[in-house]
C-alpha cells in the first residue's frame, strides 16, 4: 500500500521537527523514556553486520538499504524495520548528509507487550502456519506515526510521561496490529517463537556466547532435537546457532576495540576465542580487514557508532 501523501507528509514533516529539536551527535540518544531512542547519521555508510534487538525502528529522514538472506530491501521515510529477536542483518544507510541526515525512531518491544494488546483487545488476526525471517520491513500507518508524535511530545513532560508513556506504548502496538500490515507484524513479532524454542535457544546462545557451545547443549535449551533446532533456527535468524554465536562474539570483540577498552588479544580472549590467529582470520573474514586496521578506518571516517551496530 502506497503511503498516503499530503497528510502523511505532514506527520512526518513534524516528527521530524520533534527529533531536530534535540541535540546530539551522530549515533544513539536515548530519551528519557526507557524504550524510545533517536538514530541519526550525517552520511552513508558502507554494507555493514550487525543485530538488530527486538522492537521497532521507523525512519523518519534517509535511506537505508538491507540484505536478509539473498533478499534486497530499500526503504526511507516512513517504513520501519521489526524484530522480535536479536537479528543478525546486512546493512547500510545509503541516504544521508550533514543537511539532511537519516533520523529514525526506534522503541523496543517485548513479545509479551504485544500478545498482551493482541488479547485485551480480542484482535481477530491470521495466523501463518510457518516460520518466516526474524526481521521484516513494514510501512507505517499514519495513525502509528500520530502515536509517535506524542511519545516525543511526552519526552519533554516527565510528569506526564511517568503516568502516560505505557499506555502510549501500548497504543502503538494495537495501531501497528491494526493497520493494512497488522497481520504480518503479529506474525513476525509474536507467532511462532516462543511456542518453537527459538527464544528460549537465541537467550542461550547470547548468555553464553564467550563459552565453547554445542548444537547438543543449545538445543537442550530450546526444548528440541538437534536437527529440529538447526532448522527452525536457520529459519527465523538465517545464520546455524554456531555461526550466530561466531558473528556474537565478532561483534562484541568490534565494539570493545572501537570503546578502546582493551588491546586485540584481550578482546579475542574475552569473547571466547583460545587461538588470536583463528580471531584475526575470522575477524578479517567477516569485517573485510584486520582489527587494528579496520579500527583505525572506522575512527578515520567518525563512523564509530554506525559500525558498532548502533545505527544498522
Amino acid at each position: 500500500m502506497p503511503h498516503p501523501t499530503e497528510e502523511f507528509s505532514d506527520v512526518l514533516k513534524r516528527l521530524l521537527h520533534l527529533c531536530n529539536a534535540y541535540s546530539y551527535p551522530c549515533g544513539i540518544y536515548e530519551t528519557s523514556l526507557p524504550f524510545v531512542s533517536l538514530l541519526k547519521a550525517d552520511q552513508p555508510t558502507t554494507m555493514q553486520y550487525g543485530f538488530f534487538n527486538p522492537g521497532i525502528c521507523v525512519v523518519v529522514q534517509g535511506d537505508k538499504t538491507l540484505i536478509v538472506r539473498n533478499h534486497i530491501y530499500s526503504y526511507g521515510a516512513g517504513d520501519y524495520i521489526a524484530s522480535n529477536i536479536d537479528m543478525p542483518i546486512k546493512g547500510q544507510i545509503s541516504l544521508a548528509s550533514p543537511e539532511a541526515p537519516y533520523i529514525a525512531i526506534r522503541i523496543s518491544f517485548t513479545t509479551d507487550e504485544i500478545a498482551s494488546v493482541a488479547l485485551e483487545a480480542q484482535l481477530n488476526v491470521w495466523a501463518e502456519n510457518r516460520l518466516t525471517e526474524g526481521a521484516f520491513i513494514g510501512k507505517t500507518g499514519i495513525e502509528a506515526l500520530q502515536v509517535l508524535e506524542r511519545l516525543l511530545k511526552l519526552d519533554a513532560d516527565s510528569k506526564a510521561a511517568d503516568f502516560l508513556a505505557s499506555s502510549v506504548k501500548r497504543e502503538l502496538i494495537y495501531r501497528l496490529l491494526t493497520d493494512e500490515g497488522g497481520a504480518r507484524f503479529y506474525n513476525n513479532m509474536l507467532l511462532h517463537r516462543d511456542a518453537s524454542g527459538i527464544s528460549k535457544a537465541i537467550r542461550y546462545v547470547k548468555a553464553n556466547y564467550a563459552q565453547p557451545l554445542t548444537i547438543e547443549e543449545i538445543s537442550r535449551a530450546g526444548g528440541m532435537s538437534p536437527s529440529t533446532l538447526h532448522h527452525k533456527f536457520k529459519a527465523v535468524t538465517t545464520l546455524s546457532p554456531i555461526q550466530y554465536q561466531k558473528q556474537l562474539r565478532l561483534q562484541e570483540a568490534r565494539r570493545i576495540l572501537l570503546a578502546d577498552d582493551m588491546d586485540v588479544t584481550s578482546t579475542a580472549f574475552e569473547v571466547g576465542y583460545e587461538s588470536l590467529t583463528q580471531f584475526n582470520r575470522e575477524y578479517k573474514r567477516f569485517f573485510g580487514l584486520p582489527p587494528l586496521k579496520d579500527i583505525r578506518t572506522i575512527k578515520a571516517a567518525s563512523l564509530a557508532a554506525a559500525y558498532a551496530g548502533e545505527i544498522l
